[in-house]
C-alpha cells in the first residue's frame, strides 16, 4: 500500500477524533500551503495551524466527518505524489450557523509531508 495514502487515512482519522492541529503538526511540511476554493492561500505550516486555531474558537460542536473516499493519484514511493479524499465534514458554529460541506481535498506531498492542500466545496452553500 502507499505511505501516502496510510499518511492521508490517519490524518482523516485524527480528524475524526478532532484532533484537526495535531494532524498539521504530524504531517505538514513548514512551507506548507492551504489554498480554500476562493482562492485564499495560506503559507506557512504555523500560519495554517494559527489560522486552524482561531476557526476552532468558534466552533459549538463538531459532529464528525464521513469520509467517502479516499486513494492516491501519484505516489513515487520516495514520499512525492498526490492524494484525494473525499468527505464531509459537519460542525455548529457558535453564531448559530453550521459548516457542513460536501468537499474533496486535494494533497500534494513532498519528502512524506504534505506540501499544498488545496480544498474543493462551495464556499456559498
Amino acid at each position: 500500500m502507499s505511505q501516502l495514502l496510510d499518511n492521508t487515512k490517519k490524518i482523516l482519522d485524527m480528524v475524526k477524533q478532532g484532533q484537526f492541529v495535531e494532524g498539521m503538526e504530524a504531517f505538514y511540511a513548514d512551507d506548507a500551503v492551504n489554498e480554500e476554493p476562493t482562492g485564499d492561500k495560506i503559507s506557512g505550516k504555523q500560519a495554517i495551524i494559527d489560522n486552524e486555531k482561531k476557526i476552532l474558537e468558534q466552533v459549538a460542536a463538531f459532529h464528525g466527518i464521513d469520509i467517502k473516499s479516499v486513494g492516491v493519484g501519484e505516489d513515487d514511493g520516495n514520499g512525492n505524489g498526490v492524494t484525494y479524499a473525499e468527505y464531509k465534514i459537519t460542525v455548529d458554529m457558535k453564531d448559530g450557523s453550521k459548516f457542513n460541506p460536501d468537499q474533496v481535498q486535494v494533497t500534494r506531498w513532498k519528502n512524506g509531508k504534505a506540501s499544498h492542500i488545496k480544498f474543493y466545496y462551495n464556499p456559498d452553500f
